[in-house]
């Protein structure tokens, strides 16, 4: 974003220049997938809405915010409201349309830096949530001089990165023919080494292949505590966490490792399609993976949807009568 506030607007940027088609004919390269786009953007709404509740109840309903790792979970939920809002309300009509960098251009750059960067902050914060959860289980009596600590660190350096990303790295750049963002906006007749170089982002390069092998190592020492304090048993807890480390693992981990052959080779159709239902998707799974297995925001949010259950039969006045409910 620094090249943006530099030059003064994004057709002044070095290789970003669209002047050389006019508008109708940069849109006639795209490719109209509305049986693509018209999902997303509806997954899009639909998870925008239901983290609201979920939020609602971690920071105002149950109070679980007081908890060090739900301080993490709020901020992943809310750079994951931004992402989605990347992933899927903003590209959701752009494939509708079928659209190229060079159409919207100033527009798109400007989404595009933020899809980057809530793309690389998400990763921290996930990274940051589970190694919270492995200096829990492994510190357990030192929680309180440990865990809060390096949890609020942990916070500020998520937040400092985001903004480090969308504003000193290149961004990214929609292309309808391809599915998805790509480094290089394909504005350019002829291509070239140095304008390669320019589109090239080391940043996110480097986020992915840490963020792959630190979630790696970070699940294998988590699940490998759990299954250690679990005796071998395989309880009903022991395999909630296993799934939802497989889900979230899944995801991100085939955006990190498709982003990053798109260096080395050209994917076929397929995988491209894969990473942007993986991505759209993605940041929508925490929000899920909340009201369908934390038992606390579940039980709430069912009371929200459907409203407390009615005690069957009526509920005596008598004192010893709601001593004994309070005491329950």
């Amino acid at each position: 974003m620094d090249r943006l506030i530099i030059h003064g607007s994004v057709e002044a940027i070095p290789y970003y220049n669209c002047s050389v088609k006019s508008q109708n004919e940069w849109l006639a390269l795209g490719v109209k997938r509305p049986w693509l786009g018209y999902p997303i953007m509806v997954f899009g709404v639909f998870i925008e809405i239901l983290y609201l509740p979920i939020l609602y109840i971690i920071i105002f309903k149950s109070k679980l915010i007081k908890m060090t790792c739900y301080k993490i979970m709020v901020l992943l939920a809310f750079t994951d409201m931004t992402a989605t809002a990347c992933s899927c309300l903003i590209t959701g009509p752009l494939l509708i349309v079928g659209s190229v960098f060079c159409v919207y251009p100033t527009f798109t750059y400007i989404a595009g830096g933020f899809a980057i960067a809530t793309w690389c902050m998400s990763c921290s914060v996930t990274t940051s949530l589970f190694l919270n959860r492995v200096i829990s289980v492994a510190f357990h009596g030192l929680r309180d001089s440990i865990e809060k600590k390096l949890a609020y660190v942990c916070i500020c350096l998520c937040i400092f990165y985001g903004f480090y990303v969308l504003f000193f790295t290149p961004v990214v750049c929609f292309n309808s023919e391809w599915l998805i963002w790509l480094p290089d906006p394909l504005s350019e007749q002829k291509p070239s080494e140095e304008a390669a170089d320019y589109y090239r982002n080391t940043v996110q390069a480097w986020n992915n292949w840490i963020f792959v092998t630190g979630m790696v190592v970070l699940f294998s020492l988590y699940l490998g505590m759990i299954q250690k304090i679990s005796m071998g048993q395989k309880s009903k807890a022991a395999k909630s966490i296993f799934i939802q480390c497989c889900i979230i693992c899944f995801f991100n981990t085939v955006i990190a490792l498709v982003y990053n052959a798109l260096t080395l080779i050209t994917p076929d159709y397929w995988m491209l399609l894969l990473c942007q239902f993986c991505w759209s998707v993605n940041h929508g799974c925490p929000a899920l993976i909340y009201v369908s297995m934390n038992v606390t925001v579940k039980r709430e949010f069912k009371k929200m949807l459907f409203g407390s259950q009615k005690r069957i039969g009526s509920i005596s006045t008598h004192p010893a009568s709601v001593t004994h409910m309070s005491t329950h």
